[in-house]
């Protein structure tokens, strides 16, 4: 099985994060599958950080419709599935629309997961755009009673905050820790890391649980979603809805 993983940011300008990721697809995908890493190409940020970026939507229709663009060559060049790696969600309704495999998105797949474990679900992520942009995704998928509440972390951080804190991890650690335990306060019962370097800092510092709360990994709930959805596409009947919203069938 070969996934097209689909980030949303230039992983050449975040190393740690790209040799991150390599090393948990080795650890958590089964031994058939292969995970290959794409990133938007060099410079499609200018100055900005994705954080920055993503906030506004004009940019955030820009970066989906260049990622719509990279996914299409998925299926073209034989792979399986496309995880679009990213809670901000770019271009998966087109995706869909567009390609006859399954598309799976980090935080929807997150999000079902943990519908699975828990009947209320905390999102921890790294400013307050990104929490706006995140409700607006958990209103989009109806998740509305069981995504909430969606904190973000005090200070705000960025990915680039992030990298560094992979080596200097104490002020994010904080901040992250803080922000779950306002999230169990207000219910939660399992929480998300919803960002992806923040979900990746978090598997590297070992944060498992706070207070006893499950912390899930989202890169590994991903994966593992996306392979099952291969499996059911081949085996159970599984396939896209065209019915309502679908922008084309596949070519």
């Amino acid at each position: 099985m070969r996934i097209w993983h689909q980030s949303a940011v230039e992983l050449d300008s975040l190393p740690q994060y790209a040799a991150s990721l390599s090393r948990r697809y080795a650890e958590v995908a089964a031994p058939d599958t292969e995970v290959v890493l794409h990133g938007v190409p060099s410079g499609t940020y200018g100055l900005s950080s994705p954080a920055q970026a993503l906030g506004h939507p004009a940019e955030r229709q820009r970066i989906a419709n260049l990622i719509l663009e990279q996914v299409r060559q998925a299926e073209r060049q034989g792979f399986d599935a496309v995880m679009i790696a990213s809670f901000a969600e770019p271009a998966l309704r087109e995706a869909r629309a567009s390609l006859a495999i399954p598309v799976t998105s980090m935080a929807e797949s997150s999000y079902l997961a943990a519908c699975s474990a828990a009947c209320q679900i905390g999102v921890v992520t790294i400013s307050q755009a990104g929490a706006h942009m995140l409700q607006e995704g958990i209103a989009q998928h109806r998740l509305e009673s069981r995504v909430s509440p969606v904190l973000n972390l005090d200070p705000e951080a960025d990915e680039f905050d992030l990298q560094r804190a992979f080596s200097q991890p104490d002020g994010v650690r904080a901040a992250f820790e803080s922000c779950c335990r306002k999230a169990i306060a207000a219910g939660a019962d399992v929480l998300i890391p919803g960002e992806g370097v923040l979900n990746e800092l978090a598997v590297h510092l070992g944060i498992r649980e706070v207070d006893a709360v499950a912390v899930l990994d989202a890169i590994a709930i991903t994966v593992m979603h996306t392979e099952m959805l291969v499996r059911a596409y081949r085996g159970a009947g599984l396939r896209t809805g065209r019915r309502r919203g679908a922008v084309a069938d596949p070519a």
